[in-house]
This record gives C-alpha cells, structure tokens and sequence, in this order.
C-alpha cells in the first residue's frame, strides 16, 4: 500500500490513480494488489497514510503482540493512536485515541508496548478475559516476557485512570505458569467457586523420582490435578493413547485427574467446581 502523495514518486500517474486498477480502502491511500480481506487490506493503508508518530494500540496492538483475545474481538475496528497532544485518527474503521504509551515496532509495526497494551484493552475486555491476557504476557516461554511485578509497577503510572480498578483486580488474579487462555479461564472459575487456588504446572515423580507427568494445576499435597483437554487430544490417536497411558500412571501413583473440556466451561464452571470439591473432599478424608 501507499500514500496517494507519494503516488508519482512510486510511478504512478494521475490517471493510474483514477483508472480503477487501485483498491482504495482508505482515503489518501492505494493498494496495487488488494489480498481482498476488507480489514487487512486497510491496515496497510493505514500504515501508509499515518502520521510518523501515530501508532497501533488497544487490541490491535494486542493482536500484533500475539496477544490472546476472545473470539468475539477481530481485527476490526483498528485502533490507531496519536501522542496526547496531537489529533487523533478519524476515519471509517478506525477507532482514533489520544494516549501517552511507549512504542515499540513489531514486524515493523509501530505499536504500543505490552505493558501499556495490557492496561488500554481493560476497556474492552472482561475480568477471566484480562486474566488470561494477562497470564500469556507473564508466560515463562514468551519471549521477553514480563514479570506480574513489571506489570503492577507500569500499572501505577494510570493511578487514578478510569478503569484501573478493574486492571487492579486482574493483577491480582494473574499467575505464572498458564499456559492457554482456557488454562487460565478454568483456574478464574475455580477460585471463583471457592476451590483452593491450585498450584499451575504440577510435576509428578513416581517413588524412584522418574518424571511421569506434568499436570496444567492441582494440589499436590492431595494428589488431586485438573488437565484441561484440547480438541487434539480427543481426534489425534496418538495424543489419545498416550493421554490414557498418562492417566494410567497417574492413578497407579494415588493421583484423582480431573479433565476439562470446553463444553466445562458453558455453565460457568459449575459441574467443574462440584467435581473438583468432591474430589478434593475425598482426597482429605483418605489422608
């Protein structure tokens, strides 16, 4: 894509602009090979025609960060950001803000940075949904990954902001060790329920201190572990087999495994939490 000003330079004529061999996403902008996705295709327009210091925020920069958001979020509208003291973005699509943030490039991006990511989609997200965006920024295998503290501490800089309350409460309820949203969704829901917050990626030994299992959360003392269960578990016959070998082992060692699915999660937790109470209750009772 690129600016219609810079149309000459790049060897196009007045009448290439106006032959109609140019998508126009946007105005002041021309794409010579549209990938005909409406939202892609304006964001490089919009990477042509911003102003130098304008740059990608909110859940765009969320998605551009690799972010995970709920499905119900797509790429559209784009957020696009001016320093505090310029004139926001107005155009058809675009969602123009007036912030102060650190910008860093992506892929030659210009965005704002994870920190200041994390507290502008508050606005837009849920609390399980923040939780979990927020646990993926402190993952251990994330490259450059943020500690909760690097992120309580940038948080102190919006004291007073509309909205922090609900980032407070988020801070509060990320942990490292989650390794996928719905990981982080069933541990919100559980703590919700009343369980006992449970310890995140559980490594299971057998007596001789052989390696048999990493469990996604469980209460070890108890010998009780949740693993939540993707979709590749139930149609990849190798992922399956091992999965049942796995459990076998566990239940050898005394270990009550509990299996989530996302179909787990349609009534709020509410089976899960009842499961995961019993099992807990039968676990105390026998020690």
């Amino acid at each position: 894509a690129f600016a219609v000003r810079d149309a000459e330079e790049r060897g196009y004529s007045q009448h290439a602009l106006r032959a109609g061999g140019l998508a126009a996403p946007t105005r002041g902008a021309r794409v010579p090979s549209p990938v005909g996705v409406a939202e892609h295709d304006l964001f490089a327009a919009l990477l042509a025609v911003r102003a130098d210091r304008q740059f990608f925020s909110h859940t765009t920069a969320a998605l551009i960060h690799d972010l995970p958001l709920p499905g119900r979020i797509g790429l559209m509208p784009i957020h696009v950001a001016s320093p505090s003291y310029t004139a926001r973005m107005r155009r058809p699509g675009v969602v123009g803000h007036r912030i102060r943030a650190r910008v860093v490039f992506v892929e030659g991006f210009p965005v704002e940075s994870v920190e200041d990511c994390f507290v502008h989609v508050a606005s837009v997200l849920e609390h399980d949904e923040l939780v979990a965006l927020g646990d993926a920024i402190v993952a251990p295998r994330r490259p450059g990954r943020l500690t909760p503290g690097d992120l309580a501490e940038h948080a102190e800089h919006f004291r007073g902001a509309r909205g922090m309350a609900k980032v407070g409460r988020a801070l509060g309820a990320i942990r490292v060790g989650a390794e996928s949203p719905r990981e982080s969704k069933v541990r919100v829901l559980l703590v919700r329920g009343g369980i006992p917050e449970p310890e995140l990626q559980v490594e299971v030994r057998d007596a001789e201190g052989a390696f048999v299992a990493r469990l996604d959360m469980g209460w070890p003392v108890l010998r009780v572990g949740i693993e939540y269960d993707g979709q590749h578990h139930r149609i990849d016959d190798r992922q399956y087999a091992n999965d049942l070998d796995r459990h076998r082992r566990l239940q050898e060692l005394g270990w009550a495994v509990i299996r989530v699915t996302a179909r787990d999660l349609d009534d709020g937790g509410r089976r899960m939490v009842g499961i995961a109470r019993a099992a807990l209750r039968r676990a105390s009772r026998a020690r």
